[in-house]
């Protein structure tokens, strides 16, 4: 990267959790599947439970294959539960994400950014509407959240940091390939054509991964540990102060801000401070989570009636 300019780019991204009636059931319901999201409707996001590994920024510690609980994207089916909240902005319910045996039929929600499986992925979302999303250096970091107001406050709530690795890739939404061979493939870019995507060729991008040996920025997303109970937590709030200041606007509704121009130096001391920020709300940095498992319709219905936990295959 020597001599090259990186980007840190706000992305605000709407919706709350799920909680219709189609999605979720009735008030009622305490537990159940979440189906496929039908594709071109609203997204909206869902508090997660699965293992993974997170980092304690407070302990200097690892915390490799353990139950985490954390908000995030996914489209493809989920096992969820209501759980006793307050509500917003903590979660009332909570969703263990899974594959189902067989591609969907018809069109689906498409999941992005998604951070399960061997690397963070970003390859879609506002790349449209935005050129300059499709064209930002290895290096630059993209900070995923929701805008909110309450109380007449606005803020802006982090679910997802992803630094981006090395350069992207050109990938377009064209063959159908086998289903369960990849990831990628399964939920995003195979439901980006059964939306009808009509963009050209996708600009992936794929999140620098944490390195126990390299002080490096990595892609993360803030997570608390399951222990035993639901770790449930709001997202964590960005300020604009010290390194984010004129980075982050809590006012900004929709759309992106992006902050051009920054040395190494400067990335570096913008995600030190959003990594201070989430450390100070009482989260951890979840870096990694395998992809979810594969399960037929019975073996997700029997897991709803068991207390919340990540799933096994």
């Amino acid at each position: 990267m020597t001599g090259q300019t990186l980007q840190v780019v706000q992305f605000v991204h709407p919706g709350f959790e799920y909680h219709r009636r189609e999605h979720v059931g009735r008030r009622g319901d305490r537990s159940g599947v979440m189906g496929w999201k039908p594709g071109r409707s609203q997204h909206d996001r869902k508090f997660l439970l699965a293992a993974g590994s997170l980092f304690d920024r407070d302990a200097g510690r690892d915390h490799e294959s353990v139950p985490l609980g954390f908000w995030g994207e996914w489209e493809a089916p989920s096992v969820f539960w209501r759980v006793e909240s307050a509500g917003r902005p903590l979660p009332v319910i909570v969703h263990a994400p899974f594959r189902p045996t067989s591609r969907p039929a018809g069109s689906v929600q498409n999941t992005d950014p998604m951070v399960f499986g061997d690397s963070f992925v970003y390859s879609n979302c506002l790349q449209a509407a935005f050129r300059i999303l499709r064209f930002l250096s290895p290096g630059s970091m993209v900070l995923f959240g929701r805008h909110a107001r309450t109380g007449g406050r606005a803020s802006f709530g982090l679910d997802t940091c992803l630094v981006i690795h090395r350069p992207p890739t050109m990938a377009p939404v064209l063959a159908d390939g086998g289903w369960g061979a990849d990831l990628l493939t399964d939920v995003v870019l195979g439901p980006l054509r059964s939306e009808g995507w009509a963009g050209g060729d996708l600009t992936v991008y794929f999140g620098q991964r944490r390195s126990p040996v390299s002080p490096d920025p990595f892609s993360y997303f803030p997570a608390r540990l399951m222990r035993d109970s639901p770790p449930l937590f709001a997202r964590p709030e960005l300020c604009p102060a010290g390194a984010l200041h004129g980075v982050i606007s809590p006012e900004k509704p929709q759309g992106i801000k992006v902050t051009a121009n920054l040395t190494i130096t400067d990335r570096d001391a913008v995600w030190a401070e959003v990594a201070e920020q989430v450390t100070r709300q009482g989260c951890g940095l979840g870096y990694h989570v395998p992809p979810p498992p594969v399960l037929g319709p019975n073996a997700a219905r029997s897991a709803a009636q068991h207390t919340p936990r990540p799933l096994d295959s």
